[in-house]
């Protein structure tokens, strides 16, 4: 009895994460590394569309910028798919804020989350993923 009540609730919680055309979901995905934190609210979310408002904050005062990217993926193929970054450049304590939304070609948007980075021109040093 007990192995089924949990069967049951590991589907549950699967199904919760996944996002059909015929439902609009939102989400949240936060992240800190040494140096940038950063997070993403998620509304109007379907598997073709959400709109997106964020933000990332240089945490350090080590002479990095830092960046925050939206990724998404395919729950079908597993493919992930990374947006643009958006890039903080004014130092230790400065926070940029954005609001944007992504709709791909296909029904891409299976799972959605942010991409933190502490950054040296174009290469990562440092980063965190996490999913909505």
């Amino acid at each position: 009895m007990r192995l089924s009540v949990t069967s049951v609730a590991a589907v549950a919680i699967f199904a919760t994460t996944t996002v059909t055309n015929a439902s609009a979901a939102s989400g949240v995905a936060a992240c800190s590394v040494t140096g940038a934190s950063g997070s993403a609210t998620f509304t109007n979310w379907t598997s073709d569309y959400v709109d997106i408002s964020g933000w990332v904050k240089d945490t350090a005062a080590d002479g990095h910028h830092v960046a925050i990217r939206f990724r998404s993926m395919d729950g079908g193929t597993g493919w992930v798919t990374d947006w643009s970054w958006r890039h903080e450049y004014d130092g230790n304590g400065a926070v940029t804020s954005f609001s944007t939304y992504a709709r791909p070609t296909g029904d891409d948007l299976d799972y959605i989350g942010v991409q933190v980075a502490v950054m040296e021109g174009s290469t990562i040093v440092r980063s965190c993923t996490a999913w909505a």
